[in-house]
């Protein structure tokens, strides 16, 4: 492992503990094993270093959709994955500290997660519809794309899941929840 994914680590570690506003510089450095000069070698400041890390955070979770939408047919199946996939692996980024100070301090940052989060919610939106015609035939697709966008980031966000006490992971069970509710036919 280079010196940058070392650093680019030891963020999600502290971050998933402390949050985004909590750790310092020099704990970074510490936690990487590296001295504070060499973290200023690779990044200009810990904003910098807390970009990279959500950047190769959305790096990996997009080489992870394209593999789930290669592979799956099931497009529920697919969904509830990529929900399992974020509970998991992005731990770092759901938990409640990391909202708040995503809400509070980063909201440039959570503009750039959402912009991720639509361009590949739209392939995974449109294997739905087009897994099921039959019972969507009536709907326009533009008209259905937006309003499963607009529930999704309306409550997969910092604000609301913070302002209801919910967590991330309970939250996504309730969309997934739903959505399999909406998308499955009834026998």
């Amino acid at each position: 492992m280079d010196i940058r994914e070392r650093i680019i680590n030891a963020c999600r570690g502290l971050t998933l503990n402390q949050g985004l506003r909590r750790f310092t510089m020099d704990a970074l450095a510490s936690q990487a094993g590296v001295s504070k000069r060499t973290v200023y070698r690779y990044f200009d400041s810990k904003e910098a270093v807390i970009e990279a890390t959500l950047d190769d955070f959305m790096q990996r979770t997009a080489a992870e959709v394209k593999q789930m939408l290669m592979g799956e047919q099931n497009p529920l199946v697919i969904f509830n994955n990529l929900l399992k996939y974020l509970c998991l692996q992005g731990q770092f980024v759901i938990n409640p500290a990391t909202l708040n100070d995503l809400r509070l301090y980063y909201p440039q940052l959570w503009s750039k997660i959402d912009a991720f989060r639509l361009k590949h919610l739209h392939s995974v939106l449109n294997r739905l519809m087009a897994a099921n015609p039959s019972l969507l035939q009536d709907i326009d697709p533009r008209v259905l794309t937006a309003v499963l966008t607009a529930v999704i980031q309306n409550v997969l966000n910092p604000d609301f899941i913070l302002e209801n006490n919910l967590t991330f992971e309970e939250t996504a069970r309730q969309l997934s929840l739903i959505f399999s509710t909406f998308f499955t036919s009834p026998s």
